[in-house]
Protein backbone atom coordinates (compact mmCIF):
# COMPACT_ATOMS: atom_id res chain seq x y z
CA UNK A 1 0.00 0.00 0.00
CA UNK A 2 1.41 3.53 -1.13
CA UNK A 3 1.42 5.85 2.08
CA UNK A 4 3.14 8.55 0.69
CA UNK A 5 4.21 10.02 -2.60
CA UNK A 6 6.92 12.23 -4.23
CA UNK A 7 6.26 13.79 -7.43
CA UNK A 8 8.65 15.93 -9.35
CA UNK A 9 7.55 19.32 -10.97
CA UNK A 10 8.81 20.16 -14.18
CA UNK A 11 8.52 17.55 -16.77
CA UNK A 12 6.51 15.42 -14.28
CA UNK A 13 3.90 16.94 -12.61
CA UNK A 14 3.76 20.02 -15.07
CA UNK A 15 2.64 19.69 -18.39
CA UNK A 16 4.94 21.73 -21.22
CA UNK A 17 2.91 24.80 -20.77
CA UNK A 18 3.73 24.34 -17.03
CA UNK A 19 0.03 23.84 -15.83
CA UNK A 20 -0.89 20.83 -13.97
CA UNK A 21 -4.03 19.01 -15.74
CA UNK A 22 -7.45 18.88 -14.12
CA UNK A 23 -7.29 14.80 -14.26
CA UNK A 24 -3.97 15.38 -12.12
CA UNK A 25 -5.62 17.64 -9.50
CA UNK A 26 -8.68 15.23 -9.17
CA UNK A 27 -5.98 12.65 -8.60
CA UNK A 28 -3.86 14.50 -5.92
CA UNK A 29 -7.06 15.36 -4.32
CA UNK A 30 -8.34 11.69 -3.99
CA UNK A 31 -5.30 10.36 -2.84
CA UNK A 32 -4.98 13.32 0.06
CA UNK A 33 -8.77 12.46 0.71
CA UNK A 34 -8.01 8.58 1.50
CA UNK A 35 -5.10 9.65 3.95
CA UNK A 36 -2.00 9.76 1.29
CA UNK A 37 0.63 12.18 1.93
CA UNK A 38 1.25 13.70 -1.51
CA UNK A 39 4.88 15.87 -1.53
CA UNK A 40 6.24 17.73 -4.23
CA UNK A 41 10.25 17.50 -4.72
CA UNK A 42 11.64 19.52 -6.84
CA UNK A 43 14.91 21.32 -8.32
CA UNK A 44 12.69 24.35 -8.38
CA UNK A 45 12.94 27.30 -5.30
CA UNK A 46 10.29 26.91 -2.84
CA UNK A 47 8.55 30.36 -3.64
CA UNK A 48 8.87 29.47 -7.39
CA UNK A 49 7.08 25.42 -6.28
CA UNK A 50 4.68 27.29 -4.18
CA UNK A 51 2.83 29.51 -6.88
CA UNK A 52 2.32 26.17 -8.78
CA UNK A 53 1.14 24.21 -6.45
CA UNK A 54 -0.75 27.06 -4.38
CA UNK A 55 -4.36 25.63 -5.94
CA UNK A 56 -3.44 21.99 -5.51
CA UNK A 57 -3.92 21.60 -2.08
CA UNK A 58 -4.44 23.61 1.10
CA UNK A 59 -1.10 22.07 3.00
CA UNK A 60 1.43 19.78 1.36
CA UNK A 61 5.64 19.67 1.77
CA UNK A 62 7.03 20.78 -0.94
CA UNK A 63 11.05 19.28 -1.17
CA UNK A 64 12.76 22.30 -2.84
CA UNK A 65 16.33 22.70 -4.30
CA UNK A 66 16.76 19.15 -4.66
CA UNK A 67 15.49 18.74 -1.21
CA UNK A 68 17.94 21.21 0.77
CA UNK A 69 14.76 22.59 1.76
CA UNK A 70 11.34 21.17 2.95
CA UNK A 71 8.43 23.67 3.70
CA UNK A 72 4.76 23.14 3.82
CA UNK A 73 3.10 25.30 1.10
CA UNK A 74 0.38 26.25 2.99
CA UNK A 75 1.61 27.44 6.71
CA UNK A 76 5.25 27.59 5.48
CA UNK A 77 6.52 26.17 8.46
CA UNK A 78 10.01 24.45 7.77
CA UNK A 79 10.68 21.13 8.17
CA UNK A 80 14.41 20.49 7.06
CA UNK A 81 17.22 23.18 5.68
CA UNK A 82 20.39 21.68 4.48
CA UNK A 83 22.54 24.90 2.64
CA UNK A 84 25.52 24.47 0.99
CA UNK A 85 28.92 24.44 3.52
CA UNK A 86 30.42 27.89 3.52
CA UNK A 87 33.61 26.87 2.87
CA UNK A 88 32.56 24.14 0.27
CA UNK A 89 30.37 26.97 -1.20
CA UNK A 90 33.04 29.40 -1.97
CA UNK A 91 35.74 27.13 -3.45
CA UNK A 92 33.59 26.32 -5.74
CA UNK A 93 32.35 29.74 -6.39
CA UNK A 94 35.62 30.96 -6.87
CA UNK A 95 36.24 28.18 -9.85
CA UNK A 96 33.08 29.31 -11.27
CA UNK A 97 33.41 33.00 -11.32
CA UNK A 98 37.49 32.56 -12.20
CA UNK A 99 36.26 30.47 -15.33
CA UNK A 100 33.38 33.16 -16.20
CA UNK A 101 30.57 29.93 -16.26
CA UNK A 102 27.50 31.51 -16.21
CA UNK A 103 26.16 30.30 -12.09
CA UNK A 104 23.75 31.59 -9.59
CA UNK A 105 23.35 31.20 -5.60
CA UNK A 106 20.06 31.00 -3.69
CA UNK A 107 19.87 32.74 -0.73
CA UNK A 108 16.94 33.22 1.72
CA UNK A 109 14.74 31.56 -0.75
CA UNK A 110 15.81 34.18 -3.32
CA UNK A 111 17.54 34.15 -6.79
CA UNK A 112 21.20 36.13 -6.87
CA UNK A 113 23.51 36.03 -9.99
CA UNK A 114 27.15 37.57 -9.46
CA UNK A 115 26.74 38.93 -13.01
CA UNK A 116 24.04 40.33 -15.45
CA UNK A 117 23.75 37.58 -18.05
CA UNK A 118 21.39 36.46 -20.73
CA UNK A 119 21.26 33.36 -19.52
CA UNK A 120 20.18 34.49 -15.45
CA UNK A 121 17.46 37.02 -17.45
CA UNK A 122 16.26 34.09 -19.20
CA UNK A 123 15.83 31.50 -15.95
CA UNK A 124 14.30 33.87 -14.09
CA UNK A 125 11.43 34.37 -17.07
CA UNK A 126 11.18 31.17 -17.29
CA UNK A 127 10.90 30.47 -13.78
CA UNK A 128 8.84 33.76 -12.67
CA UNK A 129 11.44 35.07 -10.47
CA UNK A 130 12.92 38.34 -9.96
CA UNK A 131 17.24 37.79 -10.97
CA UNK A 132 19.13 39.86 -8.20
CA UNK A 133 22.93 40.89 -9.19
CA UNK A 134 25.41 40.78 -6.92
CA UNK A 135 29.09 41.57 -8.74
CA UNK A 136 31.18 41.14 -5.38
CA UNK A 137 32.07 38.18 -4.89
CA UNK A 138 33.70 38.35 -1.91
CA UNK A 139 30.25 38.86 -0.68
CA UNK A 140 28.88 36.00 -2.65
CA UNK A 141 30.95 33.45 -0.77
CA UNK A 142 30.25 34.61 2.53
CA UNK A 143 26.53 34.15 1.99
CA UNK A 144 24.63 30.86 2.77
CA UNK A 145 22.96 29.10 -0.41
CA UNK A 146 20.90 26.64 -0.50
CA UNK A 147 21.71 25.46 -3.87
CA UNK A 148 23.84 26.91 -6.81
CA UNK A 149 22.70 26.43 -10.64
CA UNK A 150 25.36 26.29 -13.47
CA UNK A 151 23.27 27.30 -16.98
CA UNK A 152 25.50 26.61 -20.16
CA UNK A 153 24.87 25.23 -23.38
CA UNK A 154 23.69 21.44 -23.22
CA UNK A 155 27.13 20.22 -24.64
CA UNK A 156 29.23 21.88 -22.57
CA UNK A 157 27.62 20.54 -19.46
CA UNK A 158 29.59 17.72 -19.77
CA UNK A 159 32.52 19.31 -19.79
CA UNK A 160 31.92 21.92 -17.15
CA UNK A 161 30.41 19.08 -14.95
CA UNK A 162 33.71 17.18 -14.93
CA UNK A 163 35.87 20.73 -14.13
CA UNK A 164 33.19 21.13 -11.26
CA UNK A 165 33.64 17.55 -10.08
CA UNK A 166 37.36 17.80 -9.60
CA UNK A 167 37.41 21.15 -7.07
CA UNK A 168 33.80 19.66 -5.03
CA UNK A 169 35.09 17.94 -2.77
CA UNK A 170 32.50 15.32 -0.41
CA UNK A 171 30.76 17.79 0.70
CA UNK A 172 29.29 18.95 -2.86
CA UNK A 173 26.81 16.78 -4.81
CA UNK A 174 26.73 17.51 -8.89
CA UNK A 175 23.38 16.62 -10.65
CA UNK A 176 22.12 17.74 -13.88
CA UNK A 177 18.06 18.63 -13.80
CA UNK A 178 18.34 19.68 -17.34
CA UNK A 179 20.13 19.43 -20.52
CA UNK A 180 21.65 22.92 -19.82
CA UNK A 181 21.53 22.92 -16.20
CA UNK A 182 23.96 21.30 -12.97
CA UNK A 183 22.74 21.49 -9.49
CA UNK A 184 24.85 22.25 -6.42
CA UNK A 185 24.23 20.79 -3.44
CA UNK A 186 25.18 20.06 0.06
CA UNK A 187 26.40 16.28 -0.47
CA UNK A 188 23.38 15.02 2.31
CA UNK A 189 20.87 16.96 0.13
CA UNK A 190 18.71 15.07 -2.44
CA UNK A 191 15.04 14.53 -3.34
CA UNK A 192 15.39 10.25 -1.91
CA UNK A 193 16.82 12.13 1.49
CA UNK A 194 13.71 14.46 1.72
CA UNK A 195 11.41 11.16 0.43
CA UNK A 196 13.13 9.68 3.62
CA UNK A 197 12.70 12.55 6.21
CA UNK A 198 8.90 12.78 5.46
CA UNK A 199 8.67 9.19 5.66
CA UNK A 200 10.54 9.13 8.99
CA UNK A 201 8.17 12.30 10.20
CA UNK A 202 5.12 10.32 9.28
CA UNK A 203 6.30 6.88 10.45
CA UNK A 204 5.85 5.78 7.23
CA UNK A 205 8.05 2.83 6.06
CA UNK A 206 10.10 3.57 2.52
CA UNK A 207 8.33 0.06 1.25
CA UNK A 208 5.56 1.88 1.56
CA UNK A 209 6.35 5.10 -0.37
CA UNK A 210 6.27 6.00 -4.26
CA UNK A 211 8.43 8.54 -6.50
CA UNK A 212 7.63 9.79 -9.74
CA UNK A 213 10.01 11.84 -12.25
CA UNK A 214 11.96 12.55 -15.50
CA UNK A 215 15.70 13.61 -14.98
CA UNK A 216 18.71 12.57 -14.13
CA UNK A 217 18.14 14.63 -10.29
CA UNK A 218 15.16 12.06 -9.60
CA UNK A 219 16.85 8.70 -10.04
CA UNK A 220 17.72 8.55 -6.79
CA UNK A 221 14.77 8.82 -5.27
CA UNK A 222 13.28 6.53 -8.13
CA UNK A 223 15.55 4.18 -6.72
CA UNK A 224 14.86 4.31 -3.24
CA UNK A 225 11.20 4.65 -3.53
CA UNK A 226 8.94 1.78 -2.57
CA UNK A 227 7.77 2.17 -6.23
CA UNK A 228 9.68 3.83 -8.77
CA UNK A 229 7.79 5.39 -11.58
CA UNK A 230 9.09 7.19 -14.64
CA UNK A 231 6.99 9.83 -16.92
CA UNK A 232 7.13 8.40 -21.02
CA UNK A 233 8.96 11.61 -21.43
CA UNK A 234 11.77 10.82 -19.38
CA UNK A 235 15.50 10.61 -20.02
CA UNK A 236 16.74 7.30 -20.72
CA UNK A 237 18.64 6.59 -17.42
CA UNK A 238 15.39 7.68 -15.23
CA UNK A 239 13.21 4.76 -17.16
CA UNK A 240 15.95 2.38 -16.84
CA UNK A 241 15.84 2.94 -13.12
CA UNK A 242 12.00 2.71 -12.82
CA UNK A 243 10.06 0.06 -11.68
CA UNK A 244 7.48 1.09 -13.92
CA UNK A 245 6.76 3.97 -16.96
CA UNK A 246 3.66 5.58 -17.36
CA UNK A 247 1.94 8.34 -20.21
CA UNK A 248 4.21 11.19 -20.64
CA UNK A 249 3.28 14.60 -18.48
CA UNK A 250 1.69 16.01 -21.32
CA UNK A 251 -0.95 12.97 -21.48
CA UNK A 252 -1.61 12.99 -17.58
CA UNK A 253 1.29 10.43 -16.71
CA UNK A 254 1.41 11.42 -12.47
CA UNK A 255 -2.88 11.07 -12.72
CA UNK A 256 -2.14 7.88 -14.04
CA UNK A 257 0.30 6.13 -11.26
CA UNK A 258 -2.01 7.96 -8.96
CA UNK A 259 -5.07 5.92 -10.36
CA UNK A 260 -3.13 3.04 -10.86
CA UNK A 261 -0.63 2.10 -7.84
CA UNK A 262 -2.30 4.74 -4.91
CA UNK A 263 -6.08 4.68 -5.90
CA UNK A 264 -5.91 1.11 -7.52
CA UNK A 265 -7.73 1.80 -10.26
CA UNK A 266 -7.34 -0.70 -13.35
Amino acid sequence: MVRLVAIDLDGTMLRSDVTISERTREAVKEARARGVMVAVATGRMYRSARLLVSGLAHDLPIAAYNGALIRMSGSGETLASSPVPVDAGERIVRFMWDWGIAFQGYFNDELWAPRASARSDSYGMRYGVSVHVLNDVDEFVRRESLKYLVIDDPARIPSIKAALESVAGPDLRLMRSKPDMIEIVNSSVSKLTALRHLAQMCGISMSETMAIGDQENDIEMIRGAGLGVAVGNGEAEVIQAADCVVASNDDDGVAEALERYVLLRR
